[in-house]
Order: C-alpha cells, then sequence, then structure tokens
C-alpha cells in the first residue's frame, strides 16, 4: 500500500467507527462546500475533474450527471422526478474494493451520494446491495441513522433547505444485479433482468424517470473532489484516468489484498511491489481482469493501470480486480471457471447468450476432461464470432472476448488439452469473494456458489 499521503479513499488503516471520527478528519466539508455553490457548478467541478466510473466502463461521471441534471421532463411531458442509485452489488469473481470501501468508511460514501443527489436535482438516493452482504447492510444502517440524526442527510439536510434522503434497497446475489438496468428492475421490484438495448438510465431509469447509476468507489471519491478541488485531484494518475483506483488482487502472489494506487501504475508494480510477486520457483503465466476482459499475458504486464493503456492492451481495467495464475495453473481450466460463472449467471432472456454461454462451457468441458477435439475448438472459436453484441447486456460479449483472448494468447495450452486433456489437476477455485481477512491478507472465496447453483445451470451447461 503506498503512503497515506499517496491515497485519496484509504487515508487511514483503521475503519471509522462512528460519525465523530468521520468528522475529525474533515467529513462532511465536501458537502458544505457543494451547498455553497449552484448545483450546475458542482456538475463543473466533477467534469473538470474527469472523475470516471470505477464501476467498469469508466464513463465520465459529469456527462452522466450533467444528462440527468438537464432532463427536465419525463417522457409523458411531465415534471421529471430525478433519482441517484448507488450500484453496491459486486458480484463480479476477483473484486472486493466496494464492500472493503463500505467497512472502511461508510460515511464517505453518503456524503458523495448528498453531494450528488444536491448537484442531479434528485427526489430520492437509493443504495442497491445484495441482501447476502448483511456486515455490510449493517454498517450502511448505522451511518445513515447517525448522519440523518446529525443533520447531514435527510429532511433539510445541514439547514440548506434541501432534502437529501439516502435509502437501502436489497438485491439477490446475482451477477446480474450489478448491470445497471437490471438493477433498476430489481428495486421496481423486478428479476434482475436487463432492460432492452438502448434503454439508458439518464432518458430512462428508476420508474421511467432520469436516472445516474454509479458505484461504490466513484461516489466516494466525490467528497474529496469538492474539499481538494479539480486541479488536485488531475494531479494524481495520468491525464486519461486521473485519480486511484482500488485494486483487488488475489491468485498466485505471495500478498493478495486490497492496494489502492494512481491511476497509470504499471500492472506489474501491483503484482510484484505490493503483492510480493510470484511464489518462490514459479513464473506468472496469466492475469484476468475479471470475467469481462480479456486475458494478460505475461509478456504485457507492464501496461499502466489506467483505462485507455488497459483498453490498447486490448484488455481492459475493470472494476479493479485482478486474478493471477502462475505456471502451475491450467489457464483453460480458469477460463471455463469464468465460462460456467458466466452461463449460470445469464438471465435467460436472450438465447444467444443462454445458449452461447452453454456451448462455450460444454465444449470447454470436454477439452479439460480430454475428449476434446479439433472441431470442438473451432466451434468454440465460431460462437465467439458470433455471439458478441447478440444479447441485451454485456454478459454474451464478455464471454467471447475472455475465452476468445484464452485462444488467442494460448494456443499451446489448447493444443495440449486436444491432444492429452488437462495435465494440471491442481484446483483452481472461482475467486468469488466471501471476505478478506486483512491481518493475513488472506480472501476467503464461496467454494459452494457451484453446489447451490448447479442444478439451476446443468441442464442448459450440459445438455443433461
Amino acid at each position: 500500500m503506498p503512503a497515506v499521503l499517496d491515497r485519496v479513499l484509504l487515508t487511514r488503516e483503521e475503519p471509522f467507527l462512528n460519525l465523530e471520527e468521520y468528522l475529525a478528519q474533515g467529513g462532511f466539508e465536501g458537502l458544505k462546500k457543494a451547498l455553497a455553490m449552484q448545483p450546475l457548478e458542482v456538475i463543473h467541478l466533477i467534469k473538470k475533474s474527469y472523475l470516471r466510473g470505477r464501476g467498469g466502463a469508466g464513463f465520465p461521471s459529469g456527462i452522466k450527471w450533467e444528462g440527468v441534471y438537464n432532463k427536465k421532463f419525463d417522457d409523458h411531458g411531465l415534471p421529471a422526478l430525478k433519482y441517484l442509485v448507488c450500484n453496491s452489488s459486486e458480484g463480479e469473481p476477483g473484486t472486493y474494493k466496494d464492500r472493503y470501501l463500505i467497512k472502511k468508511n461508510p460515511y464517505t460514501l453518503l456524503e458523495g451520494m448528498a453531494i450528488a443527489s444536491y448537484a442531479i436535482g434528485t427526489a430520492n438516493a437509493i443504495i442497491c446491495i445484495k441482501k447476502i452482504f448483511t456486515r455490510e447492510i449493517a454498517i450502511l444502517q448505522r451511518a445513515i441513522k447517525e448522519c440523518e440524526d446529525a443533520g447531514f442527510i435527510g429532511v433539510n439536510a445541514m439547514a440548506s433547505g434541501r432534502d437529501l434522503p439516502i435509502e437501502i434497497a436489497f438485491g439477490p446475489d446475482s451477477y446480474l444485479l450489478g448491470e445497471d438496468r437490471a438493477m433498476l428492475e430489481v428495486i421496481e421490484g423486478k428479476p434482475a433482468w436487463p432492460r432492452a438495448k438502448g434503454i439508458i438510465p439518464v432518458d430512462f431509469g428508476l420508474w421511467a424517470q432520469p436516472t445516474v447509476v454509479n458505484n461504490v468507489e466513484t461516489l466516494s471519491t466525490v467528497p474529496h473532489i469538492l474539499s481538494k478541488g479539480a486541479d488536485w485531484f488531475r494531479s494524481i494518475g495520468t491525464a486519461d484516468s486521473p485519480g486511484t483506483m482500488i485494486f483487488t488482487l488475489v491468485g498466485d502472489v505471495n500478498k493478495p489484498g486490497m492496494y489502492e494506487l494512481p491511476l497509470g501504475t504499471p500492472l506489474s508494480t501491483l503484482i510484484n511491489v505490493y503483492g510480493g510477486g510470484p511464489l518462490a520457483d514459479r513464473q506468472i503465466q496469466a492475469v484476468f481482469s475479471g470475467p469481462t476482459n480479456a486475458v494478460i499475458p505475461a509478456s504485457k504486464l507492464d501496461t499502466p493501470l489506467d483505462f485507455g493503456s488497459m483498453r490498447a492492451l486490448p484488455s481492459g481495467l475493470g472494476s479493479g480486480g485482478f486474478i493471477v495464475y502462475d505456471n502451475t495453473a491450467c489457464v483453460l481450466k480458469a477460463g471455463l471457471n469464468f465460462s460456467r460463472f458466466l452461463a449460470l449467471e445469464s438471465c435467460g432472456q436472450c438465447s444467444s447468450c443462454k445458449t452461447g454461454t452453454g456451448r462455450i462451457t460444454r465444449r470447454l468441458q470436454l477439452l479439460e476432461d480430454g475428449l476434446g477435439t479439433i472441431q470442438d475448438t473451432m466451434a468454440i472459436l465460431e460462437d465467439c464470432q458470433h455471439i458478441k453484441g447478440q444479447g441485451r447486456c454485456f454478459l454474451i460479449t464478455e464471454e467471447a472476448v475472455e475465452i476468445g483472448s484464452i485462444f488467442y494468447n494460448f494456443p499451446d495450452v489448447v493444443a495440449e488439452h486436444i491432444e492429452f486433456g488437462c495435465l494440471k489437476k491442481r484446483h483452481l477455485p472461482l475467486p468469488k469473494i466471501k471476505d478478506f481477512d486483512e491481518a493475513t491478507n488472506t480472501f476467503v472465496f464461496d467454494e459452494k456458489y457451484y453446489e447451490r447453483s448447479f442444478a439451476e445451470g446443468k441442464y442448459i451447461i450440459y445438455g443433461s
């Protein structure tokens, strides 16, 4: 972890246990400054800072805020009731930063939401979180009550004449809960099924009203920008990707953990300096940026961790979760894990997605078991070519990009599986994180995930 002065969010090692501790560290000074400004001035400050969303896409937050601010009427010509939704689902394997932030400091999230709500002019702000995250929910509930009782949020926040309510909505343990449009469906009491393409929350969001959706880390950064300014924020990181990001580092390194680093830091620095490098007598083979981006081979580890550089690789920064595999691991088995995960989590609205992920997973399993053929390999590659962009959301494209990249970057591994099956019998757990022990730098994975899910997915995946 870099020195405290180099961090934006993790400014101290111990968690904030109550509101008084947060106020003693300058808490709610950002909201105080925001309330002394015009809403559009706040939005222009966020635009100037070039804060990009930390949930995966990296879209500039200020542009999104301005889009909703400018929506004066809904689709029926009535005055718009605007909403802010904080995406706190965090269902992607290899990622833990949002839960980590909530446990460390829920108050900066609430302050960021209050600032955004004021700037955008929202009727309500909602944190949507998985109901299985019971500890984080309890922390948020306590913090919301403290901030309401102290007058920082809720009715007539900070005697400003503005109501800034914040509430919590609960969702299922579904990967697709993290998809913006599916999350809005859940808040409305429906299943976590993404809406059709082209339905953008800025135009048609919660209850068909203009809505901003940002994730926990993005909103938690906002108070610091208000307090210290856009120029300060842009002095950290790169021109393309200002600020810091909290990275989740798991897998075959000596010190897995949570690390806040300036954007633009090389991936090799994250792995070798902060993560302690590979285990003794081993070499890093591949790094996955979650199940959503192309695999990163060892030859590309010096790539800077910023949105532009990672996209040019080509891969992606994603939500900052990096899973490292050394030469004792089977990279195709790792891909099978992610493919199976996506097949199980596909909601089934789009047949190209549910059957496409199922076909790819089934054939990857054949290769893993030594039963795959060249024809199976060609069928996988053909599916990866044709299923891109066919679904309502990005899940099916994630499948195609990641699996296709394994075949492109590791053709010798694929050829080995065709001839012999998998020669590396090491168990690779899916890094679906349940908890993190900071004292020992140990992640706890949800090993029972497939035991719970297999009954739902086996008929599609295995054709039985």
